[in-house]
């Protein structure tokens, strides 16, 4: 009769987990407040300079310019709308992806937020944090969803650009493009959307919205 041999197995590290409260005595690192106040000062910038590049644009407002066609002043104007807008788009989504990564790293814990959610895309990661936390099964459609899915796709458009082939006239596509102040302005009015609606839905988290 042979003799069997068992190899000995460490027992994994077991532990039951529990949800923590909303409002944990605990101190955290985290940026939302600062990146929520950003899109929102940068927009009143933007707002502003608008204004002033439309007064000096000398031709019809939704026609481009080449360098050689405007002042060095006004040029450095009208490049610096993108900077703000484009700011002001990717600071909103970073505001709502801070926030979601702080609230799961609350609820959740570290550890465990960093293994299960924090890889997540942010629509994902949004309606799972929800139900584990909150036992609330949301939507695709629902308001809070819609609002972080367009500017998280705003986002995601400047930071993963692509190339397009034009077709036609290219004059005609130099017409067209991102809308200035209305695309900034979209976005922060987006996020300021999902904040409220996320109150609304999680009252107990009221006090961790950026005010």
């Amino acid at each position: 009769m042979g003799i069997s041999q068992y190899t000995h197995m460490a027992t994994p590290i077991r532990s039951p987990f529990v949800l923590r409260p909303h409002a944990l005595d605990a101190n955290f690192s985290t940026e939302t407040d600062r990146f929520h106040d950003l899109a929102i000062e940068l927009l009143d910038e933007l707002e502003a300079l608008v204004v002033t590049v439309n007064e000096q644009w000398p031709a019809p407002l939704d026609q481009r310019l080449k360098q050689s066609e405007a002042t060095p002043e006004l040029w450095a104007l009208a490049r610096r709308r993108y900077l703000l807008s484009d700011s002001v788009r990717i600071f909103s989504a970073v505001a709502i992806e801070g926030f979601l990564n702080f609230y799961g790293v609350l609820r959740i814990g570290e550890s465990d937020f960093n293994a299960h959610f924090e890889r997540l895309g942010m629509v994902p990661k949004l309606r799972q944090l929800l139900l584990v936390c909150d036992s609330v099964s949301i939507a695709t459609t629902d308001p809070l969803v819609k609002s972080l899915a367009f500017v998280a796709e705003g986002r995601n458009a400047l930071v993963h650009p692509k190339a397009k082939e034009l077709r036609g006239n290219l004059s005609d596509h130099l017409k067209h493009g991102e809308l200035l102040p209305e695309a900034a302005r979209e976005a922060v009015a987006e996020m300021r959307t999902f904040f409220r609606e996320f109150s609304s839905l999680v009252p107990k988290a009221r006090h961790l919205i950026p005010k």
